[in-house]
């Protein structure tokens, strides 16, 4: 099977889109103990930022940054190997994704306390605070997918479509157009 450049283009474009997705995503923390607050932002997809961060009581002995699908972060696993054992001492806090997962791996982030089983807030992750996660994955796929069909249009005679050239410096900047055309 032969693919045109566009074709091949469309195609990494996905790759990126669904690895991109949740950047922007946001979440506010529902607290559960210890005074945890703040609103949850995805920086990339192996990092969160947690903007307005309060927390008064971190003397649990195995608090840790935790992620979930599902809403229950009880079910879900580590995401960072940092402990934390500080309360807050700043407005801000960035949590490394050092675990072996990343964000598109939950949709929940929440400080779990390991050894207690307990629960100290948590946050769903959505589109700039509104959408919902199936929402905007189903809104991705489409676009990629109508992408993709007209990205793999041509004349009679091979050649690509202007439709074909707009879809690429949409997805991929004049750049990219550019240097394929040379």
């Amino acid at each position: 099977m032969k693919f045109t450049p566009i074709t091949l283009l469309a195609i990494a474009a996905s790759f990126v889109s669904a690895n991109n997705d949740k950047i922007g995503w946001t979440g506010t923390i529902a607290t559960k103990d210890g005074g945890l607050g703040g609103t949850v932002k995805v920086i990339n997809t192996t990092s969160l930022m947690i903007e307005n961060y309060t927390l008064k009581d971190a003397s649990a002995p195995a608090l840790h940054w935790w992620g979930a699908t599902g809403g229950d972060i009880s079910t879900g696993f580590r995401i960072s190997m940092n402990r934390v054992d500080m309360a807050a001492t700043s407005n801000t806090l960035e949590i490394p994704l050092d675990a072996g997962k990343t964000t598109d791996d939950f949709s929940e982030v929440g400080l779990w306390c390991e050894s207690l089983h307990a629960n100290f807030g948590q946050a769903t992750l959505t589109m700039n605070g509104t959408a919902s996660q199936t929402t905007s994955s189903s809104t991705s796929s489409s676009s990629t997918a109508t992408a993709s069909a007209a990205a793999t249009s041509t004349t009679s005679s091979g050649a690509a479509t202007t439709t074909d050239h707009n879809i690429a410096v949409g997805l991929f900047g004049v750049g990219a157009v550019v240097a394929y055309l040379l």
